[in-house]
């Protein structure tokens, strides 16, 4: 078996600031005063390029009282799942509205052990290579405030909370051929692990956990794409790794992650891993 071979690249500029889609076949017919939300992706829509709902899909919910803050119980609804039912996302169980005005908080993906609103734990998948693990990592936030009771579903505009980058491979001069579709790209020296404030949706890495190795979703045998917990690298370390064959490409550099945009790596190669190019963007890109 051929030994691999690790080649190191080093960036020298830093890179800083820088499923299937289910139909439903019913008609979901809320309750008179029942609460149900008109959940919007950041694309404002539900089916996105790389992540999409599916009915049955669930989001966590959170109702207080315009006056007062949101608390990890006590609120006037609490964590309760939504569910995305085809035309509108209503309780597992139907939560009504009470009187006055009041404010909503929600999140995706879903889970019942929520133990801290301030300090909410989300960790992102080390393995991002499957449509799920990926859809599982992109933590996504939504509020609506001073909302009275009402038969229409409340607008939940989305947004992205973690940062994404996408690292896209390009053919060189001297590179023959096409580029191998069982090509592996990871992203290293990360910490997936975060803390979310669920009353205002701001994240950054949870300080007390070490970084692990994300292993990228492919899109195409070119484009790879991973999502990252908010943070900043200062420092050069490895930061991704290319693996073609038995060949590893692993390339250094700093870079700052910021939450909801999308940073990209320019990785031109050739057969010669001497004169394999790398480029990191300098701009950032809404992540929409």
């Amino acid at each position: 078996m051929l030994s691999k071979r690790v080649f190191l690249i080093i960036a020298g500029a830093a890179m800083l600031g820088a499923c299937s889609d289910k139909q439903s076949m019913e008609v979901y017919t809320p309750d008179k005063n029942e609460i149900v939300l008109n959940v919007l992706h950041p694309q404002q829509a539900t089916r996105v390029t790389d992540s999409s709902f599916d009915v049955d899909d669930k989001i966590g919910v959170y109702v207080t009282q315009n006056d007062a803050e949101l608390q990890l119980a006590g609120n006037e609804v609490n964590n309760e799942p939504f569910i995305y039912k085809g035309n509108v996302w209503a309780a597992t169980r139907k939560v009504y509205w009470n009187e006055g005005q009041h404010n909503i908080y929600a999140y995706y993906p879903y889970t019942s052990d929520v133990n801290d609103i301030a300090d909410y734990n989300f960790c992102v998948q080390t393995d991002q290579s499957t449509d799920e693990a990926y859809a599982q990592s992109d933590f996504l936030w939504a509020s609506a405030k001073d909302v009275e009771a009402s038969d229409n579903a409340v607008d939940m505009l989305f947004e992205h909370k973690m940062s994404r980058v996408i690292v896209m491979l390009e053919k060189g001069e001297e590179f023959e051929g096409d580029i191998p579709d069982n090509t592996e790209v990871y992203i290293y020296s990360t910490t997936p692990y975060a803390v979310v404030d669920l009353s205002t949706g701001d994240a950054a890495k949870n300080t007390y956990m070490s970084p692990e190795t994300i292993k990228c979703k492919q899109l195409t045998n070119d484009t790879y794409t991973a999502i990252i917990v908010p943070q900043s690298i200062t420092s050069q370390v490895p930061l991704v790794e290319i693996i073609i064959g038995d060949v590893s490409y692993l390339m250094y550099g700093k870079i700052s992650f910021r939450p909801g945009y999308s940073h990209t790596m320019t990785v031109t190669l050739n057969h010669n891993p001497e004169k394999v190019k790398i480029e990191i963007g300098g701009e950032l890109d809404d992540w929409k």
